[in-house]
């Protein structure tokens, strides 16, 4: 595996679904006093969790400035409540909004004693941290939780906020999601007497200048402030151009881009030294005097493809749990006949093949060399065997780690010594696969590409497309493996 810089680890938390700043909100009351944070936390996300470091740092450094946080939770049609990441998350937010009305003195300790205690129970532990009993804050949490939980979303509500938010006396922070800037921001919100004075003799240095930056969207791409958050974390002050894929401008400036949404720097030898080494990992590529992050985090629309039609293209990891659980899905769906009529499904892999100078070749694949043995047997199937192919994926996905593969190939009617027999010609099929998916860019297990153009990862997205909706769940949350 890679190892992931300090900026690809940024903008794996910069997932759209976590994003940003809210609409501005309905009637905000003033504050007394100036200083007054509110953070609208969606308990289990990790961008909202960047949030509130930052916040709790200033707020230490700053004492005069008052810092409240507010569990975010969304409202079914019966009434009930629910959170974006399931169960886990619906759970600690009721114990936050208990805190929020029984213990609002002690919730700043709880939740950094919860940040360095993230097991499930970890939060008895931060309830302990905090002076709290954890026996007492359960008993509170199921006799009062709902009721807290109800405050809590009203305030939400009257914020007008749905995703992580965080507000400056009654208005959305519009500020970098960075330290100083947070800081300055607040410390000149607070009254004179309570502000923190500069160090003696200190005069700040003027920042660089920010490389120009753009980010190319298409129809029914939206752009993810909190990924150009992560930008400016590196480059202060820098501002995004939004251009669509279909404009003059983006033909004129950059007519080989393959592939949206895509975030886009001028290659000035700033910020080619300041992303050194992210270029050299291949987490942007250089082209024409730029710098180019195609962000693939959830979708997208590879519009340099050729389209093909009524077709979907799986690519995943054969041993990967997430991938499995995708295609036990889709070979349910294949039986129900839930999939849009004619459709052609093609399954592919996700790995590195180089040759090994002896006319054979050397793989590398996530979960090990097993992995791309499966991988390999499942192409040689698949070309060799079509009929058998859904049958003996379906076996060999009941116990896809065993070393038993024969015992899911009798069981889908297969000669296990004809495919046995077929290793070599496996493996030439997955160089060439690996090497179609790497050109395509495919790192997460499950992707998915419908109509050869139109990219999402994870079947949660997928069920999101229309002709796919009636795709069964797997039960499990939505994640995958990454390479």
């Amino acid at each position: 595996m890679k190892k992931l810089s300090p900026l690809l680890l940024a903008l794996a938390l910069a997932c759209p679904v976590f994003a940003g700043q809210a609409p501005a909100p309905a009637a905000a009351k003033p504050a007394a006093a100036g200083g007054r944070l509110e953070l609208y936390l969606e308990a289990l996300d990790a961008q909202g969790w960047q949030w509130f470091f930052l916040v709790d740092t200033v707020k230490r450094r700053l004492p005069g400035a008052e810092f409240t946080v507010f569990p975010l939770v969304s409202k079914n049609a019966d009434g009930t409540f629910s959170a974006k990441r399931g169960e886990p998350e619906l759970a600690e937010s009721v114990r936050l909004a208990v805190l929020h009305k029984f213990y609002p003195a002690k919730m700043l300790n709880y939740l950094s004693a919860r940040s360095l205690t993230p097991a499930a129970d970890g939060w008895r532990d931060a309830a302990v941290f905090a002076g709290i009993n954890p026996d007492e804050l359960e008993k509170r949490a199921a006799a009062e939780g709902q009721a807290a939980l109800a405050a809590a979303y009203k305030a939400s509500s009257a914020a007008g906020v749905a995703n992580t938010s965080l507000f400056l006396d009654g208005k959305p922070y519009a500020g970098a999601q960075r330290l100083m800037p947070l800081f300055a921001a607040v410390n000149a919100a607070l009254p004179a007497a309570k502000r923190a004075a500069p160090p003696a003799g200190y005069k700040p240095k003027p920042p660089a200048p920010p490389p120009a930056f753009w980010v190319v969207l298409s129809s029914g791409i939206e752009k993810n402030d909190a990924l150009v958050g992560v930008f400016d974390r590196y480059f202060e002050g820098i501002k995004a151009n939004t251009v669509d894929y279909d404009s003059a401008e983006r033909k004129a400036r950059f007519p080989e881009l393959g592939f949206v949404p895509a975030y886009i720097l001028a290659a000035t030898p700033e910020a080619k030294a300041r992303l050194e080494n992210e270029i050299k990992a291949g987490i942007f590529k250089e082209a024409g005097g730029y710098l180019v992050y195609e962000d693939r985090q959830r979708g997208g629309f590879m519009a340099s493809r050729d389209e093909k039609k009524n077709t979907l293209e799986v690519f995943v990891m054969s041993q990967c749990p997430f991938g499995v659980m995708a295609e036990n899905s889709l070979l349910e769906a294949v039986k129900g006949k839930l999939l849009p009529e004619g459709l052609k499904l093609e399954i592919h892999y996700i790995g590195d093949a180089k040759a090994d100078g002896k006319g054979g070749w050397e793989f590398n694949s996530l979960h090990g060399p097993a992995e791309a043995e499966e991988d390999a047997r499942q192409l040689f199937v698949a070309k060799t065997f079509p009929d058998k192919f859904d049958a003996y994926l379906g076996e060999r996905n009941k116990e896809i780690t065993s070393p038993d593969w024969q015992k899911a190939a009798k069981a889908a009617g297969l000669d296990p010594d004809k495919v046995a027999a077929g290793k070599e010609e496996g493996q030439k099929l997955l160089a060439q696969d690996f090497a179609a998916s790497g050109a395509l860019g495919m790192t997460t297990s499950p992707s998915f590409v419908v109509n050869g153009r139109r990219f999402m990862v994870g079947l949660g997205e997928l069920t999101k497309v229309p002709g796919f909706e009636k795709i069964p769940a797997p039960g499990q949350p939505a994640a995958g493996c990454a390479k």
